[in-house]
């Protein structure tokens, strides 16, 4: 499975009690497939996949009600 797009460098925040912190995130449309170090998720990605670099800044995910 290919990621659409890969954050990563980032601090994420992931709401997971077990794991709440994160290196890298990947995306395949609109839903989180991976989240962990960065060398995991970049295995996911592929020649159309597009990656961010965050350079150490946070990312929070969004909560929809």
């Amino acid at each position: 499975m290919q990621a659409d797009l890969i954050l990563i460098n980032g601090r994420i925040t992931t709401l997971d009690r077990q794991n709440p912190r994160a290196q890298a995130v990947a995306v395949r449309d609109g839903r989180f497939v991976a989240v962990g170090d960065a060398r995991d998720v970049m295995a996911l990605g592929g020649p159309q996949t597009k990656v961010i670099d965050l350079k150490g800044r946070r990312a929070i995910p969004g909560l929809i009600d």
